[in-house]
This record gives C-alpha cells, structure tokens and sequence, in this order.
C-alpha cells in the first residue's frame, strides 16, 4: 500500500501510475525546503563566537577572594565597619556583597563609590584597591594580617596581587560582573 503526500501543490495527486504522486510545484518546494534546512544546521551547528566566554566570578573567588580576603580577620563573616563591613565568607555573599553595592567603610562611606560596577572597572573600588598603591580611599589591599592583629588598622601587605589576577578581576568585572 503506497501513501501519497500533497505538499503545497494545485494539481490532484497523480492516481494509479505508480509515481509518487506530488505535483508541479512540489519539486520546487521541497528544493527550498531542502535549502533552508541545510542553512539552519549550518548557522546553529556550526555557529563560532568571536567574543570569548566572560571571566568567572567562581575563578575570582576561589583563585583569590578565598585564599587572599576572607580569612578570620579581614573580609570573614560577621565582619566590622572596620574593614568595610565587607562580608566575602562564601561565594555567594562575596558576590551579592560586591556587585553594585556602595563601599561602607569608615574612610570610603558616604563617598558615591562601589564596591563593583558591572562593566567599569576602573569605577569599581574593588579593581581600584587591588591595582593602586593610592586608591581613592581606604588603603591598598590586600592588607597586612600580622599588622592588623598587632594594631586592629588594616594597611597594605606591601605584597600586591600580581598582574594575572589584578586582570582576572578586570576583566570579570569589565564583562559584566557576572555570577557564573
């Protein structure tokens, strides 16, 4: 038993010659059909982007909020208006702490500064800190613990971040402070 199609055609199907029974225009439209199939497989599957991938916020933490920031006596949880009253204990709150937020600490508060501004780095405190050796306010981080314990004032280690994750900060926050 032979089933028949009709696609788009003003002739009746063809009847008891054994031909598959589609008209004129049916060639011409499963041509086009075919045509566009082929364009749409080409311009999703095999689509190239020439913008990379934007810089993680997890590759930021972990490489170095985690192990530089948030230890028991600067940005850790329960934090003081000393240092910022910048909590940076977990991922999650660095994050929501940072992005968009106004700075708070005792030399930065009141100023108009943020703490990240999506897409401007050279307006976000936390890129200004990191690369600066006389930031706008507040001192250079990050900070010197051993100083910290003895005199409870944070000033800079006198060790900077080196030039891979000052970028790796820029260049999150340029592409947009995302939370990835």
């Amino acid at each position: 038993m032979r089933y028949a199609v009709r696609v788009r055609s003003d002739e009746p199907l063809a009847k008891g010659h054994g031909g598959t029974g589609w008209g004129k225009r049916s060639g011409v439209t499963l041509a086009l059909l075919a045509l566009l199939s082929s364009m749409a497989l080409v311009s999703f599957g095999c689509s190239s982007s020439s913008t990379p991938p934007a810089v993680s916020f997890t590759n930021v933490y972990s490489e170095i909020i985690q192990p530089t920031c948030s230890n028991d006596y600067c940005h850790a949880a329960g934090v003081s208006q000393a240092h910022g009253a910048l909590d940076m204990s977990s991922q999650e709150t660095a994050y929501w702490s940072l992005v968009d937020q106004y700075c708070e600490g005792p030399t930065c508060a009141g100023t108009g500064y943020r703490r990240v501004v999506p897409g401007d780095p050279a307006d976000s405190m936390l890129y200004i800190k990191v690369s600066s050796a006389n930031p706008t306010c507040g001192s250079q981080m990050p900070a010197d613990l051993a100083s910290f314990k003895v005199t409870s004032t944070s000033k800079f280690s006198g060790t900077a971040l080196t030039d891979a994750q000052q970028n790796l900060i820029f260049q999150w926050i340029k592409d947009g402070a995302q939370n990835n």
